[in-house]
């Protein structure tokens, strides 16, 4: 064997028994699989944008002139993971960007023509995408796991901001004294 040559265990030795009752490990594995799908599905009918981006595409169609600002807030991410994903949207002419005309500061978005058909495509193919990649389940089972998803939200939103509020507090114990 030669230096740097990796070794391929068995994978029969390899297990991810201690991973198995972990709900965040199967979500990013759904959400792993889900991306995987969503790009073949929307591939193959010319539309090149990760699920993220096809949202941003149908919430400028319905916000027009909406500011960066305000979607990033409506998406609840901060501003430069917005960044992240708008960039290839701007990139390749699906995005317009200008400066607003209420205030200089902020820029608006719009959607190019190719932005808006892009955007339908979106809207036509995802629920057909979604049911695909979802066929094991019965629409009420569905029904069920967004209404378990909606209410497993809410509970990390709030145990999120219990963390964020507790970390704004000052430990007593390690307080520097007053000057005098």
């Amino acid at each position: 064997m030669s230096a740097g040559e990796i070794i391929d265990e068995p994978a029969a030795e390899a297990t991810t028994a201690p991973l198995a009752p972990v709900i965040g490990y199967r979500l990013r594995r759904l959400q792993a699989r889900w991306v995987a799908h969503w790009a073949m599905w929307f591939r193959d009918l010319g539309v090149t944008a990760t699920p993220v981006q096809g949202g941003i595409l149908l919430l400028i169609r319905d916000n027009p002139g909406i500011t960066q600002v305000a979607l990033s807030r409506l998406l609840q991410v901060e501003a430069p993971t917005l960044m992240q994903a708008l960039a290839p949207l701007l990139r390749d002419g699906l995005v317009t960007r200008s400066r607003s005309s209420r205030d200089r500061r902020a820029f608006e978005l719009g959607l190019s023509d190719p932005g808006r058909s892009a955007a339908s495509v979106v809207e036509r193919d995802m629920i057909r995408h979604e049911a695909d990649l979802l066929s094991g389940l019965s629409a009420d089972e569905r029904a069920t796991l967004l209404a378990l998803l909606d209410k497993a939200l809410a509970s990390a939103d709030e145990a999120t901001a219990a963390l964020s509020a507790e970390a704004c507090r000052p430990d007593p114990g390690t307080s520097a004294p007053l000057p005098e």
